[in-house]
């Protein structure tokens, strides 16, 4: 019977954790960017086929990165993401091409493309151009885990811009199962700083 209770309190415990984590989660993406950002760093994702090309997920971040630009002509942008062994480009050409296409001059945007792991980004984004006053763009679930890194990266002056996921995006109710359990992971063990 004791075992039982413990198993049923375990559980209760667990699901708080998501609901709430998911809650902060959310609110946390509702915050407004920065106006006049030195730079935009706009985070990877898996990209996908060949040739290479950004899945909807990630075309959501780069339309969002794409009027940011646009509305703040003085900012540069950063696209940041490696070749995994699954993907035949790096992530960053994929979105480098992107926002090209989208009408943003090449001259504004900069490629990092060592990084395979958000908490190395922000590191590899600030060697490739020194970021100042920065804006990080991503989906609405990866923003707050996001932004801590970037802090955590030396970053000090960010703020971030969301690019929410219908919940008609499948992708939308994995990041609700993953997000909770990445950001535990990170808070507990990313320092990017001691790991580059």
């Amino acid at each position: 019977m004791k075992i039982l209770k413990l198993f049923n309190y375990a559980v209760i415990a667990i699901l708080g954790y998501f609901i709430v984590c998911n809650i902060i989660i959310f609110i946390y993406a509702q915050q407004k960017p920065i106006d006049n950002a030195d730079t935009l760093v706009v985070l990877g994702s898996q990209v996908v086929g060949t040739p290479a090309m950004a899945p909807l997920t990630l075309q959501i971040r780069l339309d969002v990165a794409a009027t940011y630009l646009q509305n703040n002509p003085n900012t540069k942008a950063v696209v940041c993401g490696g070749q995994g062994k699954d993907e035949s480009a790096t992530e960053a050409s994929v979105m480098f091409n992107y926002l090209v296409n989208q009408g943003i001059d090449a001259s504004r945007i900069y490629i990092e493309d060592k990084s395979t792991r958000t908490a190395q980004q922000f590191i590899y984004a600030n060697e490739v151009l020194p970021l100042g006053k920065t804006v990080v763009v991503t989906n609405d679930f990866h923003l707050l885990r996001s932004v801590m890194l970037a802090k955590r990266s030396g970053v000090t002056d960010v703020s971030g811009l969301s690019a929410p996921l219908r919940f008609s995006n499948f992708d939308k109710y994995i990041a609700m199962i993953r997000e909770p359990l990445a950001l535990a992971n990170s808070w507990l063990f990313d320092h990017p700083k001691n790991e580059i």
